[in-house]
């Protein structure tokens, strides 16, 4: 800390340098000090220069002095982030941060949203060249950051509507931009304003016509050039707001005729147009469009499960089952996932046919593994976040889980054999999938009759590799229903492979498999047991019970005996585990 400087001192240095300056120089002095004066400090300065009392004159309008208000709150807003460090020696260690959290900045929060409102009544009042100046300010405010990182966000105005906010500005942009600028300049601010939304929104042109209860001027000649300006542009944000703008300018037709021209670098005109169909119930053309669409757009473009899926809800509107089924099917192929696999499933009418499709989405499957979506029908670097342009890449559980449905336990079985018997939530959860499978085979059981540790296994094993996680997490949208859906499909499948023969095993397959998923289990009991990963110890006693319910069911009493006394006294100063395993047994009965 610096040394305090003596009254004295301290005078006879203001005296000498008031020797050194004119009249001129010591006015300049003067008026440099009352800029960097905050405002609540003003009648102070005054006071102490020997000014009385000074009366401010209410404003003749919210937004008079608007513009000096919001300078006066960034020299605040600046002034401590400046002290940032002061405030961090003082609050840093003992204050308590939440995500949300605005720090030394909170205080700034009502006068802000106050400023937000004055710019809104200025622009609502017609002061549209006064709102763009104040809005330019107040964004270029939200935009300060501290050393630590820290700022204030238009998210941070719980009073202010951000799109309503966004909308006026860009309006303001748009009005006071001359026309041969406009659509240049509109383009850029729009763009910026990406930032102050959200990673996950985007200002639209409508947001300029809805904000005023005024046409938006020159809107027809704007949306020519704005066409015109955005066909030169690459990027998700200029084919948005092409086909915005051609579905205003033009309607359903212009949506029609972009997609048919340019549905290869416009492939969302596609989904526009079908949107625009369904909403007039034309769902015969959004089938024929659809499947237009379908011809011409390159196979390994993801965003043909999107197109395949208003072809789906056309077919069933229309009650065309074969066409659904082919929608389904289009839909798999384009991005392979469990969801869409299981769609395929319920679109076929019997079993056997089920089956057989199965089948086919393995071939594809297997060989989809190695292929990536070409470069050269990407349209754009990076993907919307719907992630319809987004591929899928099938995994291991996908393929184990159109194995098992084709009835195929061989092949389901053969890549799992020998992988780590650790990790069933996650890079083996195939495996756990294959071995519960195979004991309720053993079992001869139907889904509905598993005995509970057997029933538990399942349903952890079909949680383990439709959501990936075992009850850790969240699953993301429409995939809570995957376990229940899956079992469902199980169900049928069993019944029928059983009734065909198709899931039948001869003895010696019986006894091969048995003595396989025995040995899976053996390996994962001991290898979390004995490595003491406590909290899966209630999986590793599930396991040896299920076991022993499925000998037990074979008829082999005095083999399920031995079997859990064999585990039990594998483990015998593991009184954790014991617990878990006396307590599976109870459950068993």
């Amino acid at each position: 800390m610096s040394e305090k400087m003596p009254l004295k001192v301290f005078l006879e240095a203001v005296e000498r340098r008031l020797a050194e300056c004119s009249a001129d120089e010591l006015r300049d002095i003067l008026r440099a000090m009352a800029q960097r004066i905050p405002p609540a400090d003003r009648q102070a300065f005054l006071a102490q220069l020997g000014v009385g009392e000074v009366a401010v004159p209410p404003p003749q309008a919210v937004w008079e002095h608007l513009l000096s208000d919001i300078d006066d709150l960034a020299l605040e807003i600046r002034q401590a982030m400046d002290s940032a460090d002061e405030w961090e020696e003082r609050h840093g260690w003992d204050y308590e941060y939440e995500e949300t959290d605005l720090g030394p900045y909170e205080r700034f929060v009502e006068p802000l949203t106050l400023l937000f409102e004055r710019a809104a009544v200025a622009f609502d009042s017609g002061e549209v060249g006064l709102a763009l100046e104040a809005y330019d300010k107040l964004f270029d405010l939200l935009g300060l950051e501290d050393d630590y990182g820290r700022g204030i966000r238009l998210s941070d105005l719980p009073g202010v509507d951000d799109r309503e906010t966004v909308g006026r500005y860009l309006r303001a942009v748009y009005e006071t931009a001359s026309p041969d600028r406009r659509p240049q300049a509109l383009y850029d601010q729009m763009r910026e304003a990406r930032f102050w939304l959200g990673p996950f929104e985007r200002p639209m042109l409508d947001d300029l016509v809805q904000i005023s209860p005024h046409p938006l001027p020159d809107l027809e000649a704007f949306l020519t050039d704005w066409i015109g300006f955005l066909r030169t542009q690459s990027g998700t944000d200029a084919d948005a707001w092409l086909r915005e703008a051609v579905r205003m300018a033009e309607g359903m037709a212009g949506l029609e005729a972009l997609a048919r021209t340019e549905g290869r670098a416009h492939p969302r005109a596609y989904l526009d147009w079908f949107a625009a169909l369904e909403e007039e119930e034309r769902y015969a053309e959004v089938l024929v469009a659809a499947e237009e669409a379908l011809e011409g757009l390159p196979p390994d473009l993801p965003i043909r499960a999107a197109i395949a899926d208003h072809l789906c809800s056309a077919a069933a509107a229309l009650g065309d089952p074969e066409r659904f089924l082919f929608g389904r099917w289009e839909a798999f192929r384009a991005k392979p996932t469990l969801s869409r696999l299981l769609d395929l499933w319920e679109a076929v009418p019997t079993t056997k046919d089920r089956v057989a499709w199965m089948e086919r989405a393995v071939k594809h499957v297997e060989g989809a593994g190695g292929r990536r979506p070409s470069p050269s029908v990407a349209p754009f670097p990076y993907v919307e976040p719907d992630g319809l342009e987004q591929s899928a890449d099938p995994d291991h559980n996908l393929l184990v889980h159109a194995r098992l449905l084709a009835c195929d336990v061989e092949a389901a079985r053969r890549p799992v054999i020998n992988k780590p018997v650790l990790g069933w939530s996650g890079r083996s959860s195939d495996q756990a999938l294959v071995l519960s499978f195979i004991l309720i085979l053993l079992s001869r059981r139907s889904l509905e009759e598993l005995p509970p540790n057997l029933a538990s296994l399942w349903s952890w094993s079909l949680l383990a590799t439709s959501l990936g996680l075992w009850g850790y997490g969240e699953p993301g949208e429409g995939e809570e229903e995957l376990p229940g859906r899956l079992n469902a499909v199980y169900r049928e499948c069993l019944a029928w492979g059983r009734e065909s023969g198709r899931l039948d095993l001869d003895g010696q397959r019986e006894r091969a498999y048995l003595a396989w998923c025995l040995g899976v289990a053996h390996r994962r009991v001991k290898a979390i047991v004995g490595n003491q990963h406590r909290r899966s110890y209630g999986k590793a006693a599930m396991l040896t019970v299920a076991c022993a319910e499925v000998l037990r069911l074979r008829g082999g009493e005095e083999a399920a005996r031995q079997w859990v006394e064999g585990i039990r006294n594998r483990f015998p100063r593991h009184r954790a585990f014991q617990a878990q395993l006396r307590s599976a047994l109870q459950q068993s009965g």
